[in-house]
């Protein structure tokens, strides 16, 4: 279980999902998501509502520009709706602008919809969500390590350490790019113009690539120091 994570956007941390990931054994990477909030290394990606927020984006436009934007990225966005939906529906003024902001998060931007009750039903079916397959599937596979012999070959070893990147993907970043260096300062979008990296591979990159973790580790800060 210990290999097992997740990435949070910071602005989760208020919620106390995050901390509850964590009583459940769950790894917590917080990074600043452009979008979704939290993302599961083997290809989820979650936007977490409460029913509050996700009747006012309704009702300020906001909630179907950030699912084309989703959508944009993601295969399929996953929308957690979080609270007592019923007592929405009841006080909502048009109770059919729900069900049809629900229909066309579906059926126009392919989103999945969840819902539930608190918190701790949403930390429980996230930690599902990422022991998906139980324990086995998810553990790293080991390999032998072999010494570079040219640059080339470190170049190539280096870009293949980075999820979903192979050793053919790493040559076609160097061959694109022109050096390591600029694959690793690459955007999203300048990333999906190489031959077989699509939108969910190139964020998934950005993701590792992004996070500040490791950097804000006092641990790491005090090794740096020395």
């Amino acid at each position: 279980m210990s290999g097992l994570r997740v990435v949070a956007d910071k602005r989760e941390r208020r919620s106390g999902v995050p901390s509850l990931l964590r009583t459940l054994g769950l790894k917590v990477q917080f990074a600043t998501l452009d979008m979704g909030d939290y993302v599961i290394p083997s290809g989820y990606f979650i936007e977490r509502k409460t029913v509050g927020d996700f009747v006012n984006s309704l009702f300020s436009g906001r909630l179907f520009k950030q699912a084309e934007r989703l959508h944009g990225v993601y295969e399929a966005p996953l929308f957690l709706v979080e609270g007592d939906l019923q007592n929405a529906v009841d006080a909502f003024p048009n109770p059919r602008s729900i069900w049809g902001a629900f229909v066309t998060l579906i059926f126009t931007y392919g989103a999945r919809i969840l819902f539930t009750r608190d918190r701790q039903q949403t930390a429980d079916f996230i930690f599902t969500l990422a022991t998906r397959g139980g324990a086995e599937a998810v553990r790293p596979r080991i390999y032998k390590k072999v010494r570079p012999k040219t640059i080339e070959e470190a170049k190539i070893g280096l870009l293949s350490s980075l999820p979903g990147i192979g050793s053919k993907l790493a040559l076609r970043l160097l061959r694109h790019f022109g050096s390591a260096r600029k694959v690793f300062s690459a955007s999203v979008a300048e990333l999906t113009m190489v031959e077989g990296i699509g939108k969910m591979k190139a964020y998934r990159v950005a993701v590792i690539l992004d996070s500040q973790e490791l950097a804000q580790n006092p641990i790491c800060q005090s090794k740096l120091a020395t």
